[in-house]
């Protein structure tokens, strides 16, 4: 038989894999005995000749957060109204429209038959619940109280989709304009001005440095606009591939937390979305140390997450939570000193539920106002831009006309 398995080294690292064995326990015992900390153990599935290429299932339709909120809701309110847990999958099986999830559901309620736990069934989906969700769904089977987490994963799913799609929102206004502002300068350096040129040539009207600047721009981009819009494709793809290596990724991370202005914003993002992770999994019952390995991943910062890490290691040897944490440098000293003031008080959970809606909200006001400045600044960055062009096509004009004056 052969297992899949995801675990952890001493330093945190994540490391997948597939291990052949008679039973499951020789592949515990031969990782834990390897000092790995395992995540998740599974039988690898057994990969059929006569698979049927699916685009539903291979992830070319994604899972929108909106539907596993659509899906937590629903099963928490069949569970909180008696009905039985392979009951209620079986119905979310049948009416849920996204085909992917569907098939997950009705793999899950399997999983179950043959004799798996809940979030273990959960746990075989990696592309579709992450670690939080099997977490949460962990804690909520384990202490009895599955309805009230999944409403908690519902509201946490919900944040982190607002927060997301207001950076979005704000992202695309910018790259619209300056496009536009892009195409249009282009047409008229490469189709509008040569047609005047040739005007003002004929009638042997001296060409002002500016025009002559533009004609050679224009001359350089019909030489060599094939391999300019090639660049233009290829140059964020490879800095894209080169983002996903660990040095490029730490690199690219590192560069994001120390940009003026933009690196404050990446900086409460993490701490905001550190927050509510840690929050919602110390609420449902995760331990602290396993909540903390799974904010690693879920900051999307390995930067920060490198900093959750040695906290971590930190508080294994019997520190506290806010002492390691502020020792990291990257969290702000009102995050520890909350932290610390809830860990005295026995209310932690509430503590990191107030720093993340606090920094959500101020995350929020500081997208706004960006967006309040960036408006009219790009609006008059265009103006000058085309404006500069416009001038510099129509000045051999004024020369033209002092001459027949």
């Amino acid at each position: 038989m052969k297992f899949e398995y995801r675990v952890r080294d001493q330093q945190g690292r994540l490391k997948v894999g597939i291990l052949e064995a008679e039973h499951k326990n020789i592949v515990i015992e031969n990782l834990l005995g390897q000092g790995y900390y395992i995540v998740l153990l599974n039988e690898a599935p057994i990969i059929s000749s006569n698979l049927r290429f699916d685009f539903n299932l291979y992830g070319l339709k994604k899972v929108r957060t909106r539907d596993l909120v659509t899906l937590n809701r629903q099963l928490s309110t069949m569970l909180a109204a008696g009905l039985s847990i392979m009951s209620s999958l079986k119905i979310l099986g049948e009416q849920t429209a996204n085909k992917r999830l569907k098939n997950a559901v009705l793999k899950i309620r399997e999983d179950i038959e043959a004799g798996l736990a809940l979030w273990e069934a959960f746990a075989k989906h990696p592309g579709i619940f992450s670690e939080i969700y099997i977490s949460m769904i962990r804690a909520g089977e384990l202490g009895g109280v599955m309805e009230v987490v999944l409403e908690r994963l519902s509201y946490h799913l919900e944040r982190e989709q607002e927060i997301k799609s207001k950076l979005k929102s704000a992202s695309i206004y910018p790259v619209i304009v300056a496009a536009f502002a892009v195409l249009v300068i282009f047409f008229i350096i490469i189709f509008v001005m040569p047609i005047f040129v040739s005007m003002f040539e004929s009638s042997g009207v001296r060409l002002p440095m500016p025009t002559l600047i533009l004609l050679g721009m224009g001359a350089f981009l019909g030489k060599w606009w094939p391999h300019i819009v090639i660049g233009i494709i290829v140059l964020p793809l490879l800095m894209k591939c080169w983002g996903k290596t660990i040095n490029g990724r730490y690199i690219y991370d590192t560069l994001s937390l120390q940009v003026p202005i933009i690196g404050k914003t990446v900086s409460r993002i993490a701490v905001a979305r550190f927050a509510r992770t840690m929050g919602t999994l110390v609420k449902s019952g995760i331990p602290v140390l396993q909540a903390l390995e799974v904010t690693e991943d879920v900051v999307d910062n390995v930067v920060i997450g490198r900093a959750i890490s040695r906290a971590r290691t930190r508080i294994k040897e019997g520190q506290t939570i806010a002492d390691p944490l502020m020792e990291t440098g990257v969290f702000e000293p009102m995050v520890t000193q909350m932290i610390a003031v809830g860990e005295e008080t026995g209310s932690l959970d509430e503590m990191l539920m107030r720093m993340s809606d606090y920094y959500e909200r101020e995350l929020i006001y500081t997208v706004d106002a960006m967006m309040a400045v960036l408006e009219p600044m790009l609006i008059l960055v265009v103006a000058l831009m085309v404006g500069g062009v416009i001038v510099a096509t129509i000045l051999p004009m004024f020369d033209m006309m002092n001459m027949v004056g």
